[in-house]
């Protein structure tokens, strides 16, 4: 059964390890730690059992939020785990009283793009070759937050 909860600094290894398996950018496990130590952001990962599922990294401030990293272990995709992340980044910005979602995604991730529209996301532009390795360009995308 997949459970989510705040990542701590002991986690980091984790996140950094399967980081470098989804994303060829991948964030090293210092910046992750960076990322946990800053005061505007948060980071939930979703495990089941002892085996980390996926993660979101969320950066805020005021009322916006954007969603810098979501990733789901390809054993563990088509399963809930990143409904249950995008559930609990909802949970958060209500909680925060945050009432707008961003987020940019390669413009070839069709099945992220379709998670994205069915979570009630719109495409608000496009940022020309924004991603390197290789270049592409990132949609970007946006929710409000009733």
């Amino acid at each position: 059964m997949l459970r989510i909860e705040g990542v701590t600094e002991e986690q980091a290894e984790e996140i950094a390890v399967l980081e470098s398996a989804i994303f060829p950018d991948a964030w090293s496990r210092q910046s992750i730690i960076s990322t946990l130590r800053q005061p505007c952001a948060k980071i939930y990962g979703v495990w089941e059992a002892r085996e980390l599922a996926g993660y979101v990294v969320l950066y805020y401030v005021l009322d916006e939020c954007e969603i810098a990293r979501i990733a789901v272990k390809e054993s563990f995709r088509r399963q809930g785990a990143a409904g249950i992340l995008f559930a609990e980044t909802v949970k958060f910005c209500r909680e925060n009283k945050i009432n707008k979602i961003m987020l940019d995604v390669r413009e070839s991730n069709l099945a992220a793009i379709a998670f994205y529209k069915k979570n009630g996301f719109v495409q608000d532009g496009i940022r020309k070759r924004f991603y390197t390795n290789p270049a592409e360009n990132a949609i970007l995308m946006s929710r409000r937050i009733e």
